[in-house]
């Protein structure tokens, strides 16, 4: 190479690397999520009830990772499933969401503990989630507008109703717990057996994660829901009356008329408001990455976004040994 060839090529250079560090600066620029990944790495596994998959994958999962830069993974099942998941090692979250506190209160109660704390943030209430391409829709209408029992729309000749399995997620015996306080509530002791029949009747069980995909699809003309999945989706449903629906602490007592026993006999839960309860189990394998969700959760963002959806904020509520709560967490629920 002749000295001018050589001279040319490293005039050049300083004009390369700016060239270069421009175009480095438009394409960090037009991509958020590079943006993000250089800020927090990891990912986080969260195992949530089932009922909260709609929220949790399309609105709370997004909604974490743009503020946080760590990765969502999401699983949602019947949430006794999860803590029978955890407890015989198929699965190791990060961070457990559960229907109510019974499936994390097993996971503490376990020899050895799987988990040591749990807090109670939002309340849900059940309701009768109905399908537009029912048959007996009309009839569904006139019992949202009050003008028709929605027990008696539920009793009649065909008519396919679902709920899921009350040994593997707690809106299975909620379901039962309802029907049975109707039975009190209307002073009409047939109420339950007209609805559901038995309580495991396999005609009208299905598994947690499919329930709303088979109402929506024509293939059931009504399901046990929850008022945040009816709203998060879009699905019509029929309020039931505070007496009955487990969403009203101030009817605490009331509930506790009814209760479910295990096939086991050896379980039983009685009656109680509705809370959805956070922990991180013991197993869990990425603590900064649970911490941060869990606070998120909690923040003014979180709360929004999940009252925006159907579950109303609560003053927290905690459970088990408070002294092995994380630091940071607890720093949030003390102000």
């Amino acid at each position: 190479m002749d000295s001018n060839t050589s001279t040319s090529w490293k005039s050049r250079i300083p004009i390369l690397l700016v060239a270069f560090s421009v175009f480095s600066i438009l394409i960090l620029g037009e991509f958020p999520i590079a943006k993000s990944i250089t800020h927090n790495q990891g990912k986080v596994f969260v195992m949530y009830a089932g009922s909260l998959v709609k929220i949790f994958e399309d609105v709370i999962g997004p909604a974490f990772q743009n503020e946080t830069g760590y990765t969502f993974v999401g699983e949602g099942k019947g949430s006794v499933q999860v803590a029978n998941m955890i407890k015989d090692g198929f699965r190791n979250p990060d961070v457990f969401v559960s229907a109510g506190a019974n499936p994390i209160l097993k996971l503490m109660d376990n020899k050895p503990s799987l988990a040591e704390w749990l807090l109670e943030f939002g309340s849900a209430e059940i309701v009768i989630s109905y399908s537009t391409n029912s048959p007996y829709y009309d009839y569904f209408e006139k019992s949202r507008k009050g003008e028709l029992h929605w027990y008696e729309v539920l009793s009649k000749q065909g008519l396919k109703f679902g709920r899921t399995d009350p040994e593997l997620d707690p809106k299975g015996y909620y379901a039962i717990m309802t029907a049975n306080l109707a039975n009190f509530y209307y002073n009409d002791s047939s109420i339950k057996e007209r609805i559901l029949g038995e309580d495991r009747n396999p005609k009208q069980i299905f598994p947690e994660e499919i329930l709303k995909t088979i109402l929506e699809s024509g293939q059931l003309d009504a399901v046990v829901a929850y008022k945040h999945e009816s709203v998060s989706r879009g699905l019509p449903y029929i309020t039931l009356p505070k007496e009955i629906n487990l969403g009203d602490p101030s009817f605490s007592a009331f509930y506790k008329n009814a209760n479910y026993t295990s096939e086991s006999g050896q379980n039983t839960i009685y009656g109680e408001p509705i809370y959805l309860s956070i922990t991180i189990p013991k197993t869990a394998k990425n603590i900064d990455q649970a911490i941060s969700f869990v606070k998120f959760i909690l923040s003014e963002n979180g709360s929004q976004i999940l009252e925006n959806q159907g579950i109303r904020s609560i003053d927290l509520m905690s459970d088990g040994n408070m002294e092995k709560m994380p630091m940071p967490i607890r720093k949030v629920i003390s102000h």
